[in-house]
């Protein structure tokens, strides 16, 4: 039998074994990061099994449910989009759990969302990779070196972990895992669209990823329309490629237009989705409450579904009607504030921009702006590697544009440490079209430099992660018992049964309503100014819980009971911390 090596030249013996060697390397980084990010995703979503990110978590699931009884009137919402609690009502219909494992299948999603933002990350990756190795065919980057590709997958995959985990997180009940997913998806996608390869196919599916991803969220309306532009620029005459992206964009059109008409019905006028404009209102102007909204401050508005006050000091809100809910006036934001007007206030944007500007600066920018400075200037082409910065709009343009969508439209540093979630897919965009402009020359004293960064990133952030697994490792494994769930069980051995109006004392922490079947129809929002009250005050503040037909009232988890009172009718459900005080027949 012949031997390969007598066949082929030297040369080329070497450069197969330097490309298996490469590709061994390759799957070697890729397999250790996978394994990596399913070990901190895991741990962070059992860490988190018994617990919700934010009552934001409870209106999907309870959407979830609308759909999967055929309650299409209270499925849809002017405020939440559609495809996570789409996503949820699967798991739910497929595993049915039992109201102690509700929350825990929850997280299930989560966890599996997170991986296939990963597939999808990875797929961004090796076309930025692909695209980036693709410049040393250019005469402008003859005798350059190009950023290796080890380099870029421990980078990537460390972004990508940091920013998915800790700036999202799986614990986040909300759909911004699956939106980043499809943004580095319609990114990828992107990319591969140019001179060489404009297929229709590419069009098809770029229509269909944006469809879903404003499904996912109402942000990608916008975007989308950027992202086709983007496609159309990049694939040559735009008389070419103007039928692709009319297929795109009749695609997309297709996958959203029924929800947009629904929700367009439902509020009486044209509407992508209401929340841009709530969050427009609530954090910059007129800042009004995002609960309770009843007309104030001056000029906000008037109010067509406000809650009903009834009580004046302290603040009772009743809101049973018409929602069907566990939390109802959180459930569909855009019906209780329905009539707001979010006012432009000059001043008041520059302040908020400028202040969203800083926290981008802290956030992130600082530490790109720093890296990418170091490895241009000890490069020797700064100039060189300014001008790939153009060439790489593809990616800076929906970067850029997602990064100043939220910079305008909220106070992300109002929502601290939330607001992450929001950002972080822009972020990882940014950072992967400032690194594939550098250009370097070929020299050792680079390469050097190339392994000391990677190196001293993969320490830093090792550490971070080290620690990241540790708290979410004892808290998994010394984690409280269902709290929610316990207080569910007390309620139920008070009589309260699946159905039955309760009353909320405290703000926040309602998801043991929801494991208790249970619908909240009143809210004191203002514990501490209740305790102030003479007894007398807070007997008619109860009278008025219980005319709304409010069985219970309960106590914020975590807020104790004063001394005083202990003994007054206020009992502890189960080892929580979690009082309720039985209102039938006291009064």
């Amino acid at each position: 039998m012949v031997r390969l090596t007598s066949i082929l030249p030297t040369t080329t013996i070497e450069k197969l074994e330097a490309t298996a060697i490469s590709q061994r390397k390759k799957s070697t980084i890729r397999l250790i990061f996978w394994l990596i990010a399913i070990l901190l995703g895991a741990i962070q979503a059992w860490a988190n099994r018994f617990d919700l990110f934010s009552e934001d978590g409870l209106s999907y699931i309870d959407i979830a449910d609308a759909y999967l009884r055929g309650d299409w009137q209270a499925a849809i919402n002017g405020n939440w989009s559609p495809l996570y609690s789409w996503i949820l009502g699967l798991f739910f219909f497929i595993l049915k759990p039992s109201s102690y494992w509700e929350f825990p299948t929850v997280k299930l999603a989560n966890f599996l969302i997170f991986l296939f933002s990963l597939a999808c990350f990875e797929f961004l990756l090796f076309t930025v990779i692909s695209n980036y190795k693709a410049k040393s065919l250019f005469q402008s980057f003859q005798g350059a070196t190009l950023i290796p590709e080890w380099a870029w997958l421990i980078w990537g995959y460390i972004l990508f972990i940091w920013s998915s985990l800790r700036w999202i997180g799986v614990e986040c009940d909300t759909p911004d895992m699956c939106t980043a997913a499809l943004i580095y998806l319609a990114a990828a996608i992107v990319l591969r669209i140019n001179n060489k390869s404009s297929s229709w196919r590419n069009f098809i599916i770029l229509g269909l990823v944006l469809g879903i991803g404003y499904l996912s969220k109402s942000v990608m309306f916008p975007l989308a329309f950027l992202f086709l532009t983007i496609a159309m620029l990049s694939a040559g005459k735009i008389h070419q490629t103007l039928p692709k992206t009319l297929v795109a964009l009749l695609i997309f059109a297709l996958i959203t237009t029924p929800y947009i008409s629904a929700i367009s019905l439902q509020k009486g006028r044209p509407t992508i989705g209401e929340a841009g404009k709530l969050s427009y209102a609530w954090y910059i102007s007129p800042e009004v409450k995002d609960h309770y909204w009843r007309g104030e401050p001056p000029n906000s508005g008037i109010p067509k579904n406000p809650p009903r006050k009834i009580f004046n000091n302290p603040p009772a809100y009743e809101f049973s009607t018409p929602l069907k809910a566990t939390y109802p006036i959180w459930y569909d934001p855009s019906y209780w504030n329905d009539g707001l007007k979010a006012k432009f206030n000059f001043l008041k944007q520059i302040k908020v921009t400028f202040s969203n500007f800083t926290h981008y600066y802290n956030l992130f920018l600082a530490i790109l702006i720093f890296g990418y400075l170091i490895l241009v200037s000890v490069g020797g082409s700064i100039s060189d590697s300014r001008k790939e910065l153009v060439v790489n709009w593809r990616l800076f343009a929906p970067a850029i544009a997602g990064l100043l969508i939220y910079m305008v439209v909220t106070d992300l540093t109002h929502l601290q440490p939330f607001d992450t979630r929001y950002t972080a897919p822009f972020i990882v965009l940014l950072f992967a079209a400032t690194l594939s402009s550098v250009r370097l020359p070929n020299s050792l004293e680079v390469k050097r430099l190339l392994i000391g960064m990677t190196l001293g990133i993969f320490i830093v952030f090792g550490g971070k992660f080290a620690i990241e697994l540790l708290k979410d490792f004892s808290h998994a494994i010394y984690q409280p018992q269902h709290i929610y769930w316990e207080i569910a069980e007390g309620l139920k051995d008070l009589g309260i049964q699946p159905g039955d109006k309760v009353a909320h004392l405290g703000y926040k922490k309602y998801y043991w309503a929801r494991l208790a079947k249970v619908k909240i129809v009143a809210e004191i929002p203002d514990a501490g100014k209740f305790w102030q009250e003479d007894r007398v005050t807070r007997n008619q503040a109860f009278q008025a819980l219980q005319a709304t037909g409010a069985k219970v009232v309960i106590l914020k988890t975590g807020v104790k009971v004063p001394e005083s009172q202990s003994v007054s009718g206020w009992q502890k459900l189960g080892k929580t911390q979690t009082y309720a005080y039985v209102l039938s027949n006291r009064f």
